[in-house]
């Protein structure tokens, strides 16, 4: 008798979206990495490319003759945690406990390890704190201790990686970067959304 085939619960709504996004992104990423090695430029000179020049390019014309004189964009500056826009202006709100602001957790477990920036050396029992679940990051969790974020929710792509390796995460712990510096001790309690310095019983 055959065996019947498994039975698989599907994704909620809002996850299963963020998860195609996600997938959407990587294959920007691995797409624009193919342009970059088939013209023979560095990545980033690809995203100096205006959309009717990469399609002109990848049709076989030439690159921009001013591709090597343009500059990227200065960065600007990380926003803050808790904001509101005023006539189009950021301003810093701050957080307010009946509102059901601040730490949350976001994936079970409980960790207990040192503080790790994600520069550096690696501690062998790291627990990375972050300003927000840059996707970017993905790379750095496995074998983590924890997780923990400035902000973020529990569908953003990290939290969902977090919850598939079985790391321990919290997100929005008011100014953790500052307060948790690389090299201490930190608990992380995804479960019960709570993070203490030291090794708490």
């Amino acid at each position: 008798m055959p065996t019947p085939p498994a039975r698989t619960t599907p994704l909620p709504t809002r996850e299963s979206l963020r998860l195609r996004i996600r997938w959407v992104q990587e294959l920007q990423v691995r797409l624009v990495r193919d342009v970059a090695r088939r013209l023979g430029i560095g990545v980033e000179r690809v995203g100096l490319l205006r959309w009717a020049e990469l399609a002109a390019v990848l049709a076989g014309e030439a690159l921009p003759g001013d591709l090597h004189a343009r500059v990227p964009q200065a960065e600007s500056p990380p926003l803050p945690d808790a904001f509101r826009l005023a006539d189009g202006q950021v301003v810093v709100t701050e957080r307010t406990a009946g509102r059901g602001d601040g730490v949350r957790g976001v994936s079970a477990g409980r960790g207990v390890g040192t503080v790790w920036d994600g520069t550096g050396t690696r501690p062998t029992d790291a627990v990375l704190v972050v300003r927000t679940l840059d996707p970017a990051l993905a790379p750095l969790l496995p074998d983590l201790a924890g997780l923990v974020a400035q902000t973020g929710s529990p569908l953003s792509h990290l939290a969902v990686l977090a919850r598939e390796f079985g790391i321990p995460a919290v997100v929005g712990a008011t100014d953790a970067v500052r307060r948790f510096p690389p090299g201490s001790r930190l608990t992380v309690d995804g479960t019960a959304g709570d993070v203490r310095q030291g090794d708490a019983p």
